[in-house]
């Protein structure tokens, strides 16, 4: 069976119906890989840059994912179990919002792994309370089995 190999590079590139750039910034974007025991992982969020790039890191993968053990180590096989096979998807305006909720009243520190990308709880919650909720992105599936190392994807936006 194959597994996930987490690529070193992944940009995202928001674009409209005809291929032209849709540059916007703060749409959020997470990578939902699927387990094959216990838990799936959806790591993020990755938020547009002003010309509605998304730049992932390999490091900023796997900070996620130590998150994800810091929140229940037994509810999570190690993520390179997890299948080959991933969807990177915008975050919906509800999602956002269960995530700042979420951020707000349980897990009111940063999770271990989350250090390595945020400078504080509050900055994470920031980057939800100004969130692009107008943009509305397709979801794809993409294989990450280690047939390269840098991927790039052009995932197709508009408003809602």
């Amino acid at each position: 069976m194959t597994s996930l190999l987490i690529p070193d590079k992944v940009v995202l590139r928001l674009v409209d119906s005809e291929h032209t750039p849709v540059r916007v910034a703060n749409v959020l974007f997470v990578v939902h890989t699927f387990a094959n025991r216990k838990n799936d992982f959806k790591l993020g969020p990755f938020a547009t840059d002003v010309e509605g790039v998304v730049t992932i890191v390999k490091r900023d993968l796997l900070a996620e994912a130590s998150a994800h053990y810091d929140s229940g180590l037994m509810d999570y096989d190690v993520i390179e179990d997890c299948q080959p096979v991933i969807e990177i998807a915008a975050m919906e305006p509800q999602d956002i919002e269960q995530a700042l909720v979420t951020r707000t009243n349980v897990w009111k520190t940063l999770l271990r792994g989350e250090s390595e990308r945020w400078t504080s709880i509050e900055e994470l919650r920031s980057l939800y309370r100004t969130a692009n909720k107008g943009i509305s992105a397709q979801a794809i599936r993409v294989r990450w089995d280690g047939s390269a190392s840098e991927f790039e994807y052009a995932i197709t936006a508009g408003l809602r």
